[in-house]
């Protein structure tokens, strides 16, 4: 169905706004709702993804008969920070009454709008309409709730990972077996953080690689996975607020302790340019293990010559889970979904029917083939193109024990002290144990209401 372009007054705060339209439908009313949007090159799909459920909506609604059709106008917003920075220009924007009927977010702000009663409790609609919503994979829905309700609906997600660099454990004397097995031996508890930084090692000591483990050097959801395998989980279930426990920290910060003192991690890498960091895993073969996201196959080594084919990739490259701090242990993974919110407006039943269409499994694999991200629903796996996107169909299976980051509106702030810490340990600053305190004293300062210690 052809969609006709027209350029009414901006919104708000919100910046350029599109509205998007079905012909044909002048002789009925249109309920006109806003969708903010971030003009973001990493998901150019997220609003027009909606663009075509409103469609589908009006064509479903065309054959009911139905009086009324749908038209979206899109509000799209420039990158300015980040999901922290849209989160707060948005709760502004409802605060006054101007918020839009959808948006997406990332989800650990969820509860932010929920709370004050700016979103539509979609528990009930979920569970009512399973033709949208029955099919997203269970483990997604954690990500969108609220006091055990939910108040999103999944977008899309992704998957951390420690990828691994097989030339140079060959390099460094691993038989085939070794290295072909080390996924199956991470998944199976045998091989636990200290195993695989002992892993790291060896092939720094036995080959020309200088680094054994490189993180992002920058201030993010990836290093939490390591967090999450000491048994942080940053929340406490029973009163909603930010737990700190200083001993399952400081058990955290002493992997990442040991890793600079036994020279398998640089103790600059969190000043290192992201570039370089990326050149030297994915290029330069200098780097033996490289601990972020599935997307960045497609974002960043293919561009940097790695193979794009699933036997190229796998000739020189493989990837594993993190691992458990003990044997036998659970391992892990860290996935950070976006998700939609509906506003707790008038129409919100008929916006959430929209983010219901633009939920389809073909319109969530357009999206997700294109921007190297995993997608929601198990009809997914079966598509063609998902299947022949061989990271994305390999990667979905990280989900089954994948953590979340909590739904909190100040965990970024905790995140920042985290990170803080972490930049102490590695440059030597600070012990493990300094850096858990570290952690609880300026949380308690700077978000004393948010947080329950342990």
């Amino acid at each position: 169905m052809h969609k006709r372009l027209s350029y009414p007054i901006a919104v708000a705060s919100f910046g350029l706004a599109m509205s998007f339209s079905t012909p044909g439908v002048s002789a009925q009313e249109i309920i006109e709702l806003n969708l903010w949007s971030r003009a973001d090159q990493s998901g150019p799909l997220r609003p027009g993804n909606i663009l075509e459920g409103a469609n589908r909506l009006n064509a479903q609604l065309e054959m009911d008969g139905a009086d009324y059709r749908v038209s979206i106008t899109v509000n799209e917003q420039p990158d300015q920070g980040g999901y922290d920075s849209d989160a707060e220009r948005l709760l502004r924007a409802f605060a006054i009454g101007e918020g839009p009927d959808i948006f997406h977010q990332a989800h650990e702000w969820i509860c932010a709008f929920a709370e004050p009663g700016y979103l539509f409790d979609l528990t009930d609609y979920t569970h009512d309409n399973p033709q949208f919503f029955a099919d997203i994979f269970e483990s997604l829905w954690e990500s969108t709730e609220c006091g055990g309700r939910r108040f999103a609906v999944p977008q899309d997600a992704e998957a951390r990972m420690f990828f691994f660099n097989k030339g140079l454990m060959k390099e460094a004397g691993f038989s085939e077996e070794e290295i072909e097995s080390l996924d199956e031996r991470v998944l199976a508890g045998e091989v636990t953080l200290d195993g695989i930084s002992e892993i790291a090692k060896q092939i720094v000591d036995n080959s020309d690689a200088e680094y054994g483990i490189l993180h992002r050097p920058s201030r993010g959801p990836d290093y939490l996975m390591i967090f999450n395998q000491y048994g942080s989980s940053f929340l406490d279930p029973e009163s909603g607020m930010l737990l700190l426990e200083e001993g399952k920290l400081a058990d955290a910060y002493g992997w990442f302790e040991r890793n600079v003192q036994n020279g398998v991690t640089p103790s600059n890498n969190t000043s290192m340019d992201w570039g370089f960091v990326r050149d030297q895993f994915w290029k330069e073969n200098n780097a033996v293990m490289w601990m972020y996201g599935v997307w960045d196959i497609g974002s960043h080594a293919v561009p940097r010559g790695v193979p794009t084919d699933e036997e190229g990739f796998f000739e020189l490259f493989g990837w594993t889970a993190a691992p458990a701090p003990v044997e036998g242990g659970r391992p892990g993974s860290l996935t950070h979904p976006i998700v939609y919110g509906v506003g707790a407006g008038e129409h919100a039943e008929i916006a959430a029917a929209v983010v219901g269409y633009a939920s389809d499994a073909d319109l969530n694999t357009n999206h997700a083939v294109t921007t190297t991200h995993i997608g929601i629903k198990n009809a997914q796996l079966e598509d063609p193109r998902y299947q022949e996107a061989w990271s994305l169909a390999l990667a979905t299976e990280l989900l089954e024990f994948s953590h979340y980051m909590p739904n909190h509106p100040d965990f970024g702030t905790l995140n920042q002290i985290i990170y803080e810490a972490l930049q102490g340990v590695e440059t030597g600053q600070l012990s493990a144990e300094d850096a858990a305190a570290y952690v609880l004293d300026e949380a308690d300062a700077r978000i004393p209401d948010s947080i329950v210690i342990n």
